[in-house]
């Protein structure tokens, strides 16, 4: 299985006052890791646009804070019809920091219903299907 690799900026902003990254601000730095791994697989190009969050949840397992590079892995746990998720595991110091899954549908824009996943967009997806 393949994953994708970001390590993201984690600026002095995105702490909070408990000194470290806020769990909303991890959500967005998240969000941008999968993002950037879609766009390499070129998934974006694939679905015309029509994807929709329609699931997402993190366990924090100790906090991200800033300083240390933070290193997210992104592959993809389950394919389905129409949905898919992917999953995030973050990174900090040796140890694992959060784990993050984001049910996506893929959806027909002009309808905004769900349509099963292409043939193209499966290919895209399988290297890096968890086993």
């Amino acid at each position: 299985m393949k994953t994708f690799e970001y390590s993201p900026e984690v600026r002095w902003s995105d702490q909070d006052m408990l000194g470290h990254v806020n769990n909303a601000r991890l959500i967005t730095l998240v969000e941008e890791g999968r993002i950037r791994w879609m766009n390499e697989i070129r998934a974006g190009h694939i679905t015309g646009g029509g994807l929709l969050v329609a699931h997402q949840s993190i366990d924090y397992i100790v906090p991200v804070m800033y300083g240390p590079q933070l290193t997210m892995s992104v592959s993809v746990k389950k394919l389905g019809n129409s949905s898919f998720t992917v999953n995030t595991r973050g990174d900090q110091d040796g140890r694992q920091v959060f784990d993050h899954d984001c049910v996506l549908v893929h959806i027909d824009r002009e309808t905004s219903k769900p349509t099963p996943l292409t043939p193209e967009l499966r290919a895209a997806f399988e290297p890096y299907l968890q086993g």
